[in-house]
Formats: C-alpha cells, sequence, structure tokens
C-alpha cells in the first residue's frame, strides 16, 4: 500500500468510526483508491478504471444534489453507497440511469417516504419469477420485467443507492422452517436501519410478506464493501467485504460457544467449525468459524437447531446443537480421519414463530394497494410489447440474429443450449461469435463446443479472440501445458467467489480456480475441442473422441497439473424401501449425497428433477470415495426427521445402499375450524356461493392468496408439479384472493398447469381469512394461508407464508384422511 493510500485510510477511520455526517469530505480519488484497495481481482480485470471514475462520479453528484447527502454519515456513505457491486452481478450503467428518472420522483420528499418511492418504482419495473442462479445485472431486470428475489433485491439497492441512499442486500442463507432462501433489503433512514421487501412496496418501512417467516430464520446476514467497522457482529473478514450478522433485526437469539477438544481432553486450535441448517435435504453451511486457543468458536442465531460440523486435517465429526436451549457445547473431535459414527437420526427444530408488525392504517392499506394495480398495469402495458415469451426485452436481438443467421438450424440450436437467461440478456455480439456456417446437430459439439456458457458467468465474445491468440494451443494437451505455465493462481483476492471474464484472464495472467477452470473451457470451446466443469462434481474436463469419456483436468491450488487421466469411478445403485406416503423420493427435497473431503462435505449437484425411480434406482457413476447420504422428511411445522448414512464408492465396484424415508406415525389432528356454510365470490360470478355448495360433502382445500406476490407464486408452483396426483384425489381446491380487487390483479394466465379441480374466487370482506386465524390462532396475517378442512368445519392442516414444497405436504395430508 502507498504512503498516499494509508494517509487516505487513516483519515478516512477517523470520520467514519463516528458514525456521523462530515463536512470535509474525501476526493473523488480517494474514493477511487477506496474501491481500489478492496475491489476483487474479477472486478478489477473485467471493467476499465474509467467505468469506475463514471460511477463514482455520479455518487458525488448524487449525494450534493439530493437533500439527505448532507446527513448521511461518512461510515454508511463509503461502504452501502459508493460500492456499485451489490451482489455477484454483472456491473452496468445502472446508477446513471436511475438517477435520471428517479432524482424528480424523490428530491422533495423525506428520507423515508423516499425508501418506499423507490420501491413503488421498482415494483413498477419488476415482479418475482423464479430463474437460475446467475444474477442479472439491475438494467437486465428492468429489460426482462421480472427476477428471483435476489435479483429484485440487487435491483432495489442500486435504485437506491442510486439517489443516495444507504442500502444493503441481506440474505438468509437458508430458512430453517421450510426448504429454499430469500433475500431483501435494508435502507438507512435517520440513523437506523430499516428492512423492505424488493419490488413489494408497503405503506411502512419494516413490513414485508416475510416478517413471519424471518422471526423463525436461524441468520441473516449482508456483506459490507471493505474494512467496515459499525456495531453489528462481524461473520467473517476478507481481503473485499465484511460479512456481518444481523439476525438481531428479526429474530429472539441466542449466542451459543462450541468448545472444541480432542479425545485426551486438549482444546483443538484452528479447527473449522461449520454451522448448518437443513435445507433442501441437505446440511447447507450459513456461517463458518475457526476455533482459538481455547478451542472456541461463537455464533449468534435465532433459537432454533443447527448442525455443528467440526474438521480439521481430514478429521471430521458433526452433532446437532439447540440455540433455543442457551447452553454452549463441547464436541469431541476424533483422531482418525472420519467420523466412526456411520449411521445418525436428528430431530431438527426450527424456532417459533413470532412476528413483530408495524400498524397500518386502512387508508394506507387502501392507497398502497392502488398504487400497486396501477404500477402492475404499466409494468403489463411493456410486457405486451414483447412477442416472444422467452426472449422478453431481448427478443429484437434475438430475431435480428436468426434473420442474419448464415445457418439457420444452428443457429436455433444455438439458442437452445444456451441457459433460458441467456435469452434474455445475451448480446448480439456474443450471438454471432458463436453462429457456425456447418450443420452439425451432434450433442457434444452443440453442447460443449458450439455453446459459449461454461457456468454461471457473464458472456462474452471470446470465440474469435481465442483462436486467433491461442491458435498453437490446439491440443488438450498443449492447452494444458500453457495453462499451467501463464495462468498464475490468486486465492486470497475473489472471496465472494465472482466469474472473472475468460479473456480477462489472458489479458492479466491472473486468477482464482474457476476463473482458470472458466478460461480453460472458453479456451477449448474457441478451438474446437469440447471440454466441461462437470454438472454434478464440479471437476475440469475435456472430452476423449477416441475412448468417449470425459477425462479430468486437475490443477492444484497453485495452477500445476497433478494428474490427467480417466476418472477412477464406481457405481451407486440406490434400493429405496417405500414409505407410507413416499413411493419417488425426489433428490433436493427427501435426499442429498455429498462427498467427504478433506473432512467437509461437497454435494453432488444431480439435475433439479432427479429423482430415486428416474436415476437412482438404475443407479449412477460416482468417483471413488467416501460418501453421506442425508434424507429428511419435514413436517408441517417446519420441524425435520433427519437421517444420515456414510457409504464408500469403490473403483470398479457397484455399491448397493439401501434407505427409506423417516416417518411420524402420529395420526391427523383437529387443529381448528372453518364454517363450509361461509360465502365467497367466485371468479367471474355475480353472486356470492358457499364453500359447501361448491365441494360437495368432504375433504378440500383452500388458500387465501395474494397477486404477484412470492410466497403465493412459489405455492402455486409447487402444488402445479403434483397435478396429476391432485386430480386423482378429485376434491376441491378453492383459491380465494383477499378481495376482488386484488383478483382484478392477478395473473391467472401464468398458473394454467394447476389441477382441474381448482376453483377461483375472493374473499368477502376478508371474513373467511379472519375466522382461520382466529379459530387457529395465526399471530399475523401473512399470505398465503392454505388449509385442509372438511364440510363437518373442522381443519386439519395450516400452513402460512412462505412454505416450500408445500404440494407434497397437502398430499401427504389428503393420503391420510
Amino acid at each position: 500500500m502507498t504512503l498516499k493510500h494509508i494517509l487516505t485510510f487513516l483519515m478516512v477511520a477517523l470520520c467514519c468510526t463516528t458514525g456521523t455526517a462530515q463536512t470535509d469530505k474525501p476526493s473523488e480519488e480517494d474514493y477511487l483508491d477506496f474501491l481500489y484497495q478492496y475491489m476483487p481481482l474479477p472486478d478489477k480485470a473485467d471493467y476499465p478504471r474509467d467505468f469506475y471514475v463514471e460511477n463514482v462520479r455520479a455518487t458525488l453528484k448524487a449525494r450534493a444534489e439530493m437533500p439527505w447527502g448532507k446527513i448521511i454519515p461518512e461510515r454508511e456513505f463509503r461502504h452501502f453507497v459508493l460500492p456499485i457491486r451489490v451482489n455477484n452481478e454483472n456491473l452496468d450503467r445502472s446508477r446513471i440511469e436511475f438517477y435520471k428518472e428517479l432524482a424528480p420522483r424523490v428530491k422533495n420528499l423525506p428520507l423515508k417516504d423516499a425508501v418506499i418511492e423507490v420501491n413503488h418504482w421498482c415494483h413498477e419495473k419488476v415482479t418475482y419469477r423464479p430463474t437460475d442462479g446467475r444474477t442479472s445485472s439491475p438494467m437486465a431486470a428492468v429489460k426482462t420485467a421480472y427476477g428471483r428475489c435476489g435479483e429484485e433485491s440487487t435491483f432495489l439497492v442500486a435504485a437506491l443507492r442510486s439517489v443516495g441512499i444507504p442500502a444493503r442486500q441481506v440474505y438468509t442463507p437458508r430458512w430453517a422452517h421450510t426448504d429454499d432462501n430469500h433475500a431483501w433489503v435494508e435502507a438507512w433512514v435517520d440513523g437506523r436501519w430499516y428492512f423492505l421487501g424488493a419490488c413489494e412496496p408497503e405503506p411502512v418501512l419494516n413490513l414485508g410478506w416475510f416478517n413471519e417467516s424471518a422471526s423463525r430464520g436461524m441468520l441473516m446476514h449482508t456483506k459490507a464493501f471493505g474494512h467496515y467497522d459499525g456495531p453489528e457482529e462481524v461473520m467473517s473478514e476478507t481481503s473485499a467485504f465484511t460479512e456481518i450478522n444481523v439476525i438481531d433485526n428479526y429474530a429472539p437469539t441466542q449466542e451459543l460457544t462450541i468448545t472444541v477438544v480432542s479425545d485426551d481432553g486438549r482444546f483443538v486450535k484452528d479447527a473449522t467449525v461449520e454451522f448448518k441448517v437443513y435445507n433442501y435435504a441437505e446440511f447447507y453451511t450459513v456461517a463458518k468459524k475457526t476455533t482459538d486457543e481455547r478451542g472456541q468458536a461463537s455464533l449468534t442465531a435465532g433459537k432454533g437447531d443447527m448442525i455443528a460440523w467440526v474438521s480439521k486435517d481430514g478429521r471430521w465429526t458433526i452433532q446437532k446443537v439447540s440455540f433455543a436451549e442457551g447452553r454452549d457445547v463441547t464436541i469431541v473431535l476424533p483422531t482418525q480421519h472420519s467420523s466412526t459414527i456411520t449411521q445418525q437420526d436428528f430431530d431438527i427444530v426450527p424456532p417459533p414463530a413470532d412476528p413483530t408488525l408495524p400498524y397500518v392504517s386502512p387508508e394506507q392499506r387502501e392507497e398502497n394497494d392502488r398504487r400497486m394495480a396501477e404500477e402492475d398495469a404499466i409494468r403489463h402495458a411493456y410486457e405486451q410489447t414483447m412477442p416472444n415469451e422467452e426472449w422478453r426485452g431481448n427478443w429484437r436481438t434475438i430475431q435480428q440474429f436468426l434473420d442474419e443467421a448464415p445457418n439457420r438450424t444452428m443457429a436455433e440450436k444455438l439458442l437452445s443450449v444456451i441457459s433460458k437467461k441467456d435469452l434474455r440478456d445475451v448480446s448480439l455480439e456474443v450471438l454471432k461469435d458463436n453462429q457456425v456456417s456447418e450443420t452439425n446437430t451432434d450433442d457434444i459439439y452443440c453442447r460443449y463446443v458450439m455453446n459459449p456458457r461454461v457456468e454461471l458467468e457473464w458472456l462474452t465474445p471470446y470465440k474469435q479472440f481465442f483462436r486467433e491468440k491461442m491458435k498453437k494451443q490446439n491440443t488438450i494437451e498443449k492447452l494444458i501445458k500453457w495453462t499451467r505455465k501463464n495462468i498464475r493462481i490468486d486465492n486470497d483476492h475473489n472471496p465472494q467467489g465472482l466469474r472473472q471474464q475468460p479473456m480477462s484472464v489472458y489479458r492479466d495472467r491472473l486468477t482464482d480456480p474457476l476463473g482458470r477452470d472458466i478460461f480453460f473451457v472458453s479456451v477449448a470451446r474457441s478451438l474446437g475441442m469440447p471440454a466441461r466443469i462437470n454438472e454434478v462434481n464440479g471437476k475440469l474436463q475435456y472430452y476423449a473422441a477416441d475412448s468417449k469419456q470425459w477425462i479430468d483436468v486437475v490443477f492444484d491450488k497453485d495452477g500445476n497439473t497433478k494428474a490427467d487421466g480417466m476418472l477412477k469411478n464406481g457405481r451407486l445403485v440406490m434400493q429405496y424401501t417405500e414409505a407410507a406416503y413416499n413411493d419417488d423420493p425426489k433428490y433436493y427435497i427427501h435426499f442429498t449425497i455429498s462427498r467427504i473431503e478433506n473432512g467437509q462435505a461437497q454435494l453432488m449437484t444431480f439435475p433439479e428433477d432427479a429423482t430415486y425411480k428416474s436415476l437412482f434406482q438404475q443407479g449412477v457413476d460416482l468417483e471413488a470415495g467416501r460418501y453421506m447420504l442425508i434424507t429428511g422428511t419435514r413436517m408441517a411445522d417446519g420441524k425435520v426427521l433427519a437421517h444420515t448414512e456414510l457409504f464408500d464408492i469403490r473403483e470398479g465396484q457397484t455399491t448397493t445402499h439401501p434407505f427409506t424415508m423417516r416417518e411420524d406415525k402420529n395420526d391427523i389432528q383437529v387443529i381448528g375450524s372453518l364454517n363450509a356454510e361461509d360465502p365467497y365470490m367466485p371468479k367471474d360470478a355475480s353472486q356470492p356461493q358457499s364453500l359447501l355448495s361448491t365441494t360437495g360433502r368432504g375433504f378440500y382445500i383452500l388458500g387465501i392468496i395474494a397477486p404477484n406476490h412470492e410466497p403465493t407464486n412459489h405455492t402455486l408452483r409447487d402444488i402445479s408439479i403434483y397435478k396429476e396426483q391432485f386430480e386423482q384425489w378429485g376434491r376441491s381446491i378453492i383459491l380465494l384472493t383477499e378481495s376482488e380487487k386484488d383478483g382484478q390483479r392477478f395473473n391467472y394466465n401464468e398458473f394454467s398447469s394447476l389441477p382441474n379441480t381448482v376453483v377461483w374466487g375472493s374473499d368477502i370482506d376478508g371474513k373467511i381469512k379472519q375466522e382461520l386465524m382466529e379459530s387457529l390462532k395465526l399471530k399475523s396475517p401473512s399470505l398465503p394461508i392454505f388449509v385442509v378442512c372438511d364440510t363437518f368445519n373442522r381443519v386439519v392442516y395450516v400452513q402460512q407464508g412462505y412454505t416450500i414444497n408445500i404440494g407434497e405436504h397437502l398430499l401427504k395430508v389428503t393420503k391420510k384422511l
């Protein structure tokens, strides 16, 4: 670090520690130095200095022109306004472009109202839909008009920062009471942080559909750019960011200390303690700590259960820990290089719901609903200009590419092998860089040579570039040798795992291991050699045409090649003993498999639609080694009946492994009541109708849902997965919006694949919802609410709020009736 950088850092540290606004502001050059001091390697390599100069100037312009610019403390400005990056998105000019639209809308508002207004603008532009793991840039989200929660929150943070409002993206890495995760936003207003759902404006702050879910969370965290000295608990510090724990803003918490000792009782220093939540049928790491000289590591979390996975030098063990009990835990790390326990059962209990809801007057709610309807209409009008649903706002680019393609068949094939998200934001330059003249529809060629998509990187037009720059490295052996000799590995300056662009790797000759692997595959494909990063185990591979097998390319951490050779595989055949309510367990929902490497678990990422019958009954190839099978049955209250088993895969041998699902043998109980004579208004009807007259005698499912609402969308898509089973059950599924006005905002066409037993309608004056809340003692009005009940007014099941795979939960209940 230069003397200038040191002086700048000390000056800023002095003003930041007070947390108050300063009159003597650092210069534009000081802020650029700050960004470059902590900037991750890919951001330095992939974007020119002029890009950051433009963004810093735009940021300082917003601070000068917005009325709150004078009161934002230097610490909050530096860490939560100045940085362009929010998550792992491709960086764009959103700060400059968003300011043009937003500044006139918010410049005369109080800061708290400005935050809400920005969120209304975001809702006008973008709504929720699930997408893949690559995070779209803010401007790409606007172009597409939808995104998943991570993209919506990235978009809102970018919008708030564009007008000088401190903002940060908050994640729960995984929920404890249901599968999946969620991201939202915190904004700094008048000395404190408030939360809000991105693109889901409410009349007040600290209110979202997730209040109740967040009260059941185990951990919420956010990243502060650079070295941050705020009041929150620091979870980790890296070369680029400080990760902080904000769970105390959302749920009752408890600190827990784990002491790791050896077999003889000595403290184990520098052991890794991974705090894991059961989610998507794996133990997912939400926090990672290192033990001190007394063998201790601590974490503050919600009052539920986690799995502590402790490892050091290949030795490891796991144990359930309960934050609810408030007792510290001692864990013995065995001397041998693996856990001696081959099977374990865990009953994992999430925190109880304890939401705090701010007051919203009926007038505020009515006005907010009116505005949201207007914003929906504006967004829908824009969507009507899109002639192709898959291409969305990128349709002109795709159409031009097809019109100008030298080989239409291969152009269409190219569009079929890139991701669905690529279709919505890929550039014409990239498409033309990958177009071919000769027809070759061979699957290996199309997917692993013509296809520019390697992993989750931002697509760039690299093929012609590498054909010129790397044409001499025209065999796999030459390319391996060149990469080993020329590409240096930096394991320290990309802690977020950003994907560096392959051409930047070539120019700088410096990257991390993933960047090197993406570069290797990109060059190989540019030169006509099939290559990939294996979708299941993440290994770098090339395709040997003579043997028709994928061959590993193995570099060590410094970039040297340790071995090249065929995978040392064995085969796993699973044998499932059917549980009473599950004849075909699903991967990621009911079970997962992880390879144990150096004492830590690496999840095997099989296709999302993999099930026991579709894949594992016939058998799958796995690299030789030790594996852990995790199974889990999630109960209606969020509790999980989990089970783990260790097994070995040996080279050239078939391992047959039996398994089943744990079950709760308790019978269904009546938990509340709902009057079957209650009226509702069927969709497109002029007169109310009773629930009983719709369903006939017997059991039925009723849901209270909301339009353009992420938890509702998730729930209805989950039910769609089980369309056939619900139709076989044959009973009515009544789906009600809270009012006819909400029903008018609902996009029914989006859910055309629901069972044919679904009946749409609306609640009348909220009476059915209110009856359910009183009868079932629901603590909050969070939607959706789903119940299973009968026409004798008995409720036997309820699920409220954010619940992944609710379709299966409902089916389990129906099979017990």
